[in-house]
């Protein structure tokens, strides 16, 4: 938009990364979208940072026809908290299911209101410690950490503070939607915009190498063996993945590899979600009062999960086919030492038991499994390994490094992070935090 010549470069056939999309036996699916997080409602104003997104791009946000979640819920044990897109209902739900915590808790709201999380300079603080000091009941901390974890930390049983206070703000105060048409209706105009502008944007284009002289990058050279020469240069594959494409004999940073990755399993049935009883769009869950967020030891974690119904959103009706999404941690390592025979055994095994474990989470789950398994058209789910092969990170690392880079910058000074590694999460967090590297690293630098 400011005159710079841009080359873009896509690894796989389609755009998107962890938020792409791919069609099977007819059926559409989103890969990551679970939920648009900060829903612009009227309370939000032109601070939305969705809003604030669309206009840094000068992209309609009308066009994405958000639909609003119905209501969304965490439990864990016999203790759940319920949240909409109305922030006082949730405080409402907080008082009504944690009454001496209260005065605490809003106190631990004006702090996070003051700490300055979007800043690049902000302290990365344990949550869990924060939340421990806080006064508030330990439950309600275990709580408030699952579902900002599930939609952006990297750290084991833990988020650092201004992650947390993005995601919450995000959540909670916010909310969440869902493009009517999915992950395409922003791919699709971001897309277009691209070629308005004449980017050159290649899809399978792999990058091979990234050559340097010096403190600065001077090549990239792809796959097919072509060199491309440019004056900046802005990776959103990871830290690690990032500095394994540097010549041999760079000095590689002290980044800790990320750990955490997921299984997802995504079934699709006849029928839509509240035929079944089922009215929520998010549940998010525990078995337990203390929250289990890390790389488990069998191949498969069921301690903690995420179910969706994307058919929630909205007033939608509709009598088309509807999804069931059931997201747990994952163990990289294992599922990658499976041969492909036992790959598919276990796949097969995990999707049952992944089902039998959502329906403990879903009213009348148990009465209805016989119904949704004969109603259930397609199954498809994707492991740590598909993480790995789509997007390139170690450890199919679906958040990436716990070390982050906020201002995007690395050993070298024409070599920039945005994405995961940046560490702004979520869709609209990775879009804006694009935007930030290439404003404040390339733009204002001349």
């Amino acid at each position: 938009m400011f005159g710079k010549k841009v080359t873009l470069l896509e690894k796989h056939y389609v755009v998107g990364g962890l938020n792409s999309f791919y069609a099977r036996k007819g059926q559409k699916f989103d890969v990551g979208l679970h939920a648009l997080t900060n829903y612009p409602s009227p309370a939000s104003g032109k601070s939305s940072p969705l809003l604030k997104l669309c206009r840094q791009l000068r992209l309609s946000v009308d066009e994405l026809k958000l639909l609003p979640q119905s209501s969304s819920r965490i439990t864990f044990g016999e203790q759940s908290l319920q949240f909409t897109n109305d922030f006082q209902y949730f405080l409402s739900q907080v008082e009504q299911a944690f009454p001496s915590s209260m005065d605490a808790f809003l106190a631990l709201l004006k702090k996070m209101e003051e700490f300055p999380a979007y800043s690049v300079d902000a302290k990365e603080w344990s949550t869990r410690k924060i939340l421990a000091d806080s006064g508030i009941e330990p439950l309600l901390g275990e709580m408030l950490l699952c579902p900002t974890c599930y939609y952006g930390s990297a750290r084991p049983n833990d988020i650092d503070f201004p992650t947390f206070i993005m995601l919450f703000d995000a959540i909670f105060r916010q909310g969440l939607s869902r493009p009517e048409e999915g992950i395409r209706a922003i791919l699709d105009p971001l897309t277009s915009k691209l070629k308005q502008l004449g980017v050159d944007r290649r899809m399978n284009s792999p990058v091979h190498k990234i050559k340097t002289i010096g403190n600065e990058v001077s090549e990239v050279v792809l796959e097919s063996g072509e060199i491309i020469r440019a004056n900046h240069v802005i990776s959103t594959c990871g830290i690690r993945e990032t500095e394994s494409l540097l010549n041999q004999g760079c000095i590689p940073s002290k980044t800790v590899t990320g750990n955490f990755s997921i299984i997802e399993s995504i079934r699709v049935f006849n029928s839509h979600p509240k035929k079944l009883g089922w009215e929520e769009t998010v549940v998010f869950f525990n078995q337990s009062n203390e929250f289990h967020y890390d790389c488990p030891d069998d191949l498969v974690g069921l301690e903690s999960g995420v179910i969706c119904l994307p058919d929630n959103y909205g007033n939608n009706s509709s009598t088309s086919p509807s999804k069931l999404r059931v997201t747990h941690p994952a163990n990289f390592s294992k599922w990658s030492r499976l041969s492909k025979e036992q790959y598919s055994n276990e796949k097969e095994h995990w999707e049952s038991t992944l089902l039998d474990n959502a329906l403990n989470y879903l009213p009348n789950g148990s009465k209805i499994k016989k119904k949704l398994t004969e109603e259930t058209i397609l199954l498809d789910t994707f492991t740590p390994t598909t993480i790995k092969h789509f997007t390139s990170h170690e450890n199919g690392a679906l958040y990436g490094s716990p070390t982050k880079r906020r201002d995007g910058s690395t050993q070298f000074k024409n070599l920039f992070l945005a994405g995961t590694d940046q560490g702004y999460v979520g869709i609209v967090g990775a879009l804006l935090g694009g935007i930030t590297v290439a404003n404040n690293q390339i733009l204002r630098a001349g």
